[in-house]
């Protein structure tokens, strides 16, 4: 286990340094079935070393009630999470989380560690769940769970499955689905699709992961 998170560490630190920018589009929608309500949002979202992220609306359709109170809120806690002071408080390393080791699995036919995660505080942003680790790159390709924290007192349970996808031995953001039960209206659904426009990294730190790596068993 400790090699693992070990190794997490490592990489996490290696693309931190190696990534400079990306720009992608993002397509967002969200359904409510007991009211028949639906929204769709378009946007264009930039990254720029170290914790600096813009969302530019393209377009944005249907339920302006979902678009104010669901959107919304995702593109600004989204500023919030990636300053420094916030991220160092919802990373999922051992200082915010412990971790138990179920086993492996394939994810996408690549090599996985599956480890649980139990947040060590109760707060919004951290996750009651599991993580999936690529066994090659030593990074989170997938995590699924719940809140720790209930994000209001209308929100009754929210499970969310947030999908990595490979690109230049970097995982980046591929997809987001969540479900949620809400007091009185019922059951809502979330899908984030990602599309990446443009991405700079830094060359010069393309083997220093390599060597920054223990020796594999």
């Amino acid at each position: 286990m400790d090699q693992i998170l070990d190794r997490m560490k490592i990489h996490d630190e290696w693309q931190e340094r190696y990534l400079i920018e990306y720009r992608a589009q993002r397509n967002f929608h969200a359904a409510n079935l007991r009211f028949e309500e639906d929204a769709t949002l378009e946007v264009r979202t930039t990254f720029r070393r170290p914790d600096t992220i813009e969302s530019q609306v393209l377009r944005a359709e249907g339920s302006r009630l979902i678009r104010e109170r669901v959107f919304d809120n995702i593109l600004k806690a989204e500023v919030e999470t990636h300053s420094k002071l916030v991220k160092q408080q919802v990373d999922i390393v051992p200082r915010n989380y412990s971790f138990s080791y179920i086993g492996q699995e394939l994810c996408d036919d690549r090599k996985c560690y599956r480890l649980g995660i139990t947040p060590r505080r109760r707060e919004q942003y951290l996750i009651q769940g599991q993580i999936w680790i690529d066994a090659e790159d030593w990074s989170i390709v997938r995590i699924q769970g719940s809140p720790a924290k209930r994000p209001s007192f209308w929100t009754r349970q929210t499970q969310i499955d947030r999908r990595y996808k490979r690109i230049d031995r970097m995982w980046l953001n591929d997809s987001l689905e969540s479900t949620s039960d809400i007091l009185i209206a019922g059951r809502s659904t979330l899908k984030i699709q990602y599309l990446y426009e443009a991405i700079e990294t830094d060359r010069s730190m393309e083997h220093l992961e390599e060597a920054s790596v223990p020796c594999r068993d």
